[in-house]
C-alpha cells in the first residue's frame, strides 16, 4: 500500500469509538454523549432506538475527544478527532449517508498536513502541505496507482511530476528535508532511492507495484556500504550481506521473512568466524565457533532451544520417524 495512505487506523478507531450502540466496555472511553440534532442530550437506549441525527461525543483516557455527526443510523456529516488534551482538530473525516468522503490530518497548531479527497469509489486526490502551509504535493490515484503527481519545493517550485503513471515523485519532510525519490512507472514504484539529512544516499530499493521486489542496498553516510537485500513482495527472501566498516560482517539467507539456512559471520570479510544454522528463524543444528580454519567449538540447538548434540541427534532422528511414516501410503481395503 502507498505509504501516504495514512488514514485508515484513525477511521477504523473513529468508527469503534464514536459509533452508536453500546460499547462504552472498551477500556479506552471515558464517556460518551448523545447529542439530538436539536441540541438536547438524549440517552443510550433513546439513540440506539430511535436513531436520531445528531453528534455521538466520545471522551477516551488518551485525552482525545472524538464527534461523531449521524442520520438515519448512519455516519452523515464531520467526524473529528482531536490531538490529545487538547481541542484542536487532528483528523477531520467527512461523510455522506456512510460513505466517506474526505479525511483531513493537522498538526498541533491547527495547520493541514495532508488531505484526502474521494473523488468517486475507484478515484481520490491527495494533497500535502509544509509546516508553513505552502502545498507540497497534489496526486491523483485510481485506486492505488499512481495517475498524475506535482511536488513542490519550499519555495513552491515544481521540481517533479508524474504524468500518466510516470515520472519522478520527491518527497520531503514538512520542513523541506528532502526525504526520498520515487521512481514511478505505469502507476506503481519501481524503486527508491532514500537520503540522508545531508543528501548523501542512505538506501536504494526496487519495488514491484509498489512492494518492495529485489536488491535493497544501504549505504553509510560516507558511501560505504552497509547491507546488501534481496526482497519478495515485502519480505526478505534470499541472501543478505551486511557490512561493517566496508568490510563484509555477515551473510545471511531468508526465506519469507525468517531467517532459514547457513548465518556467516566473518573477521575483516574474510576469515570465517562462526556459523549459525537457522530454520524458520529459529536455531536448529550446530553453532560453529572457528579459531583460525579449525573448528574451536560447537553449540547444538533444536527449535530455538541448546541441547546437547546427543538430545540433538535424537530428537532429529524422530523427526525423520514420522516425516517417513507420514509420507506411507494408506493401506488398501481391497483383498
Amino acid at each position: 500500500m502507498n505509504k501516504f495512505f495514512v488514514f485508515s487506523i484513525p477511521v477504523a478507531v473513529g468508527l469503534v469509538l464514536a459509533g452508536c450502540g453500546g460499547d462504552n466496555s472498551s477500556n479506552q472511553v471515558i464517556s460518551k454523549r448523545y447529542i439530538h440534532k436539536y441540541g438536547y442530550a438524549v440517552s443510550d437506549s433513546e439513540w440506539s432506538m430511535n436513531n436520531y441525527p445528531g453528534q455521538v461525543i466520545t471522551t477516551l483516557r488518551n485525552g482525545v475527544t472524538i464527534t461523531a455527526t449521524y442520520e438515519d443510523g448512519r455516519l452523515h456529516g464531520p467526524t473529528t478527532h482531536t490531538h490529545p488534551h487538547s481541542q484542536t482538530v487532528q483528523y477531520y473525516y467527512l461523510y455522506n449517508a456512510g460513505d466517506l468522503k474526505k479525511e483531513v490530518i493537522y498538526d498541533s497548531l491547527g495547520m493541514p498536513i495532508q488531505e484526502r479527497l474521494q473523488l468517486s469509489p475507484h478515484r481520490h486526490c491527495l494533497t500535502t502541505w509544509y509546516g508553513d502551509g505552502t502545498p507540497k504535493s497534489i496526486e491523483d490515484y485510481a485506486g492505488e496507482e499512481l495517475i498524475d503527481g506535482q511536488y513542490f519545493s519550499l519555495n513552491n517550485e515544481l521540481e517533479s511530476r508524474v504524468e500518466r503513471g510516470i515520472g519522478l515523485r520527491t518527497i520531503r519532510d514538512v520542513n523541506g528535508l528532502l526525504l526520498a525519490k520515487d521512481e514511478i512507472d505505469k502507476g506503481y514504484i519501481i524503486q527508491k532511492d532514500e537520503f540522508y539529512a545531508s543528501g548523501a544516499p542512505h538506501s536504494i530499493t526496487h519495488y514491484f507495484l509498489n512492494a518492495k521486489n529485489g536488491e535493497r542496498r544501504v549505504f553509510t553516510e560516507n558511501g560505504d556500504p552497509l547491507a546488501v537485500e534481496e526482497w519478495v513482495d515485502d519480505e526478505q527472501h534470499g541472501k543478505a550481506t551486511y557490512f561493517n566498516n566496508g568490510k563484509k560482517q555477515i551473510d545471511v539467507f531468508f526465506v519469507n521473512g525468517a531467517r532459514h539456512g547457513v548465518e556467516t559471520h566473518y573477521i575483516d570479510g574474510e576469515l570465517v568466524e562462526q556459523e549459525i544454522h537457522w530454520v524458520h528463524d529459529n536455531r536448529h543444528g550446530p553453532t560453529k565457533f572457528y579459531v583460525g580454519n579449525a573448528v574451536a567449538k560447537t553449540e547444538w540447538y533444536y527449535g530455538g532451544s541448546s541441547v546437547s548434540q546427543k538430545r540433538f541427534d535424537e530428537l532429529h532422528q524422530m523427526d525423520q520417524m514420522i516425516t517417513q511414516a507420514s509420507a506411507l501410503p494408506g493401506e488398501s481395503n481391497v483383498k
